[in-house]
């Protein structure tokens, strides 16, 4: 099986928790590639058997650099791949991820981003596996946002949330071990 960690992260917190699945991949012993996407990024998608696509929330959606590198493989892929229906390809699993602070609504704001990916990834013939949305600490402003309604998020995603994404990428590979054997 060969995987894909593809983010973006602005403030560190997403970053945290893509070297995480990628790092408990590779202890799980699935060869994994670990990129931050870049405006000349150039990936096959198709090359994967599992992806992770992640990245914080700006106003419910990715950020700028991710939003138009799934436009332009979607505008590619539309072109020579991606078949009416979306059927699903055999060995082609998908999580989309994200971190948030949900300041305002909580994780309503994190909702809509990996809702996205996931009709991306669904449109790539992906089975996608899960929308996992991990908080993190809001990184906008020099004074702390403790009166949100996660209540004090600073330092987040902390070891514990981290412990959780390892723990959801190791229920993730002991569940394809059925698919793949």
């Amino acid at each position: 099986m060969k995987a894909l960690v593809l983010y973006d992260s602005l403030g560190g917190n997403t970053e945290k928790v893509a070297e995480r699945i990628h790092s408990t991949l590779g202890q799980g012993g699935v060869e994994s590639e670990f990129v931050k996407v870049s405006g000349d990024t150039d990936l096959d998608l198709y090359d994967y058997d599992l992806l992770f696509l992640g990245s914080p929330v700006i106003a419910w959606g990715p950020t700028n650099t991710m939003r138009d590198f799934v436009m332009k493989k979607l505008s590619e892929y539309h072109k020579t791949r991606i078949q009416p229906s979306a059927p699903l390809r055999p060995g082609k699993f998908a999580v989309s991820f994200c971190t948030f602070s949900g300041t305002h609504i909580g994780e309503n704001e994190a909702v809509p981003l990996t809702k996205w990916f996931s009709s991306f990834l669904g449109h790539l013939g992906c089975q996608v596996m899960g929308e996992w949305n991990i908080v993190g600490e809001f990184h906008k402003t020099e004074e702390p946002n403790i009166n949100g309604r996660l209540g004090d998020i600073r330092g987040r995603p902390n070891e514990g949330d981290l412990l959780d994404v390892e723990n959801r990428v190791k229920g993730l590979l002991a569940g394809l071990a059925g698919w793949m054997a």
